[in-house]
C-alpha cells in the first residue's frame, strides 16, 4: 500500500487516541497475576470485546509503552480493565504489579485491535488459552454471555498448575446462565485432587477436551508456542485456516525488506517525530530508522501484526505492508504503522 499526504489540516492530530486512566480497582487473580481496573477522563471509549490497549509509562525517567489485552467486555459500568502477568524479567509487568496503586493516573492510547469476537463467521466458537492469554477470551465470553448466552462455546485454558487457573470460578458461574457453554481445564503440573485434564497441548488430548475442535472456529492467545501448537492441530482436523484467529503480541520473525526504491537519494528521508528528527535510510522502516537513531516509537511484535506502533502520518509518502495490525478505516483516517512503512519522501508523523 503507498499513502501520500501533503500536508494535514490543523488539528489533525487525533487527540481521540490519547486516554487518562485512574486506577480504581486493583484484584489479585493469582500468585502473580492481576487485574488492574481503570476509569477512563471523560468516559470509556467505544471498544471491541478482545481489543488491546497501549499503556505510556514513565519508570526511572525513560518513557515506555507496553500493550496489553483488556480483560473486560463493553459496557455501562464506565471502567476497563485488564489482568496483567508479572513476569520475572518483565520490568513493566513487575512495576505494574508492584508499584502502581488504587488512584494513581497514566496515559493511555485507545483500545484497537482486529482480534476480537465481532470479526466471527460462524456461532460454532473454540476459545483456546494459556497462562493471562485468557485475559481476551474472557473480554469475550463476557460480552456473549450479555448478548448470545446460547451460542455453542467451548473453552480449553492451559495453566501451570491448580492454582494458576484464571478465572476459574467465573467460568463456572457463567455456565449456569450459558447452557451450551463447556469448559475444559489443562494444567501440566497436576497435584493431588486434580480431576482436570493434564500435561502439554496436543493432538491426542485435544480429541478428548474438545473432539470437534476442527468444526470450529478457534480464537486462541497464549504464548507463540501454544499458538502455533494450537494451529497445528486445528488444520490437522481439518480446520479451515481463516476460521483460526490469535493475538500477537510477541516479537515474529521479521519478513525480507523489499529492495530499496531506485530513486531514493543516498542519505535516506528525513523524519519528524514530535520533537525529533531522525534519517530514514533507503529501504529502512520508520520504526527500524527510529531503533537505530534511539528514538522511542511504541512497538509490539514489529511485524505489522499487533498494531502498538500506530503512529500518524501528517505529510510526506510511505509504502505500508503490514499483516492486519491496522484497520482499513484506520488507515482512511491517517493512520500507519511504523513497523511496516518505509518513506517515499521526508516525512512527519506523531502519536
Amino acid at each position: 500500500m503507498t499513502l501520500d499526504v501533503l500536508e494535514a489540516a490543523d488539528g489533525a492530530t487525533p487527540s481521540r487516541n490519547r486516554l487518562q486512566l485512574t486506577v480504581v480497582e486493583i484484584r489479585d487473580e493469582t500468585r502473580d497475576i492481576k487485574t488492574f481496573v481503570f476509569r477512563s477522563e471523560g468516559g470509556v471509549p467505544a471498544y471491541l470485546a478482545g481489543q488491546s490497549m497501549t499503556l505510556k509509562l514513565e519508570l526511572g525517567g525513560e518513557t515506555l509503552f507496553r500493550t496489553f489485552s483488556l480483560a473486560s467486555a463493553p459496557d455501562s459500568t464506565g471502567t476497563i480493565a485488564m489482568t496483567i502477568k508479572a513476569h520475572a524479567k518483565g520490568r513493566v509487568t513487575r512495576w505494574l504489579h508492584d508499584e502502581l496503586q488504587v488512584g494513581a493516573s497514566l496515559e493511555a492510547r485507545s483500545p484497537k485491535g482486529r482480534f476480537t469476537i465481532d470479526s466471527r463467521r460462524t456461532d460454532r466458537l473454540a476459545l483456546v488459552s494459556a497462562g493471562s492469554g485468557a485475559s481476551p477470551l474472557m473480554a469475550m465470553l463476557r460480552h456473549l454471555a450479555a448478548t448470545a448466552p446460547d451460542l455453542d462455546i467451548h473453552w480449553l485454558h492451559a495453566a501451570r498448575t491448580p492454582a494458576d487457573v484464571l478465572f476459574a470460578r467465573e467460568l463456572a458461574a457463567l455456565q449456569m446462565g450459558m447452557p451450551r457453554l463447556k469448559v475444559g481445564i489443562l494444567v501440566s503440573r497436576a497435584e493431588p485432587g486434580w480431576f482436570g485434564f493434564s500435561g502439554r497441548l496436543g493432538r491426542r488430548l485435544v480429541s478428548v477436551a474438545l473432539p470437534d475442535f476442527g468444526r470450529r472456529e478457534v480464537f486462541c492467545c497464549g504464548p507463540a508456542g501454544f499458538m502455533d501448537e494450537a494451529r497445528l492441530i486445528h488444520a490437522a482436523e481439518g480446520g479451515a485456516r481463516d476460521l483460526f484467529h490469535i493475538e500477537h503480541f510477541g516479537a515474529a520473525k521479521p519478513a525480507a525488506p523489499p529492495p530499496a526504491p531506485v530513486d531514493a537519494p543516498a542519505q535516506g528521508y528525513a523524519v519528524t517525530f514530535g520533537d525529533k528528527r531522525f534519517t530514514a535510510a533507503p529501504g529502512e522502516t520508520l520504526l527500524q530508522a527510529a531503533t537505530r537513531q534511539t528514538v522511542v516509537i511504541p512497538c509490539g511484535c514489529a511485524s505489522g501484526m499487533c498494531g502498538t506502533c500506530r503512529v500518524s502520518l501528517v505529510s510526506g509518502a510511505i509504502d505500508m505492508q503490514h499483516d492486519g495490525g491496522i484497520s482499513p478505516e484506520e488507515e482512511a483516517q491517517g493512520f500507519i504503522l511504523a513497523c511496516s512503512s518505509r518513506p517515499r519522501s521526508d516525512v512527519t508523523i506523531t502519536l
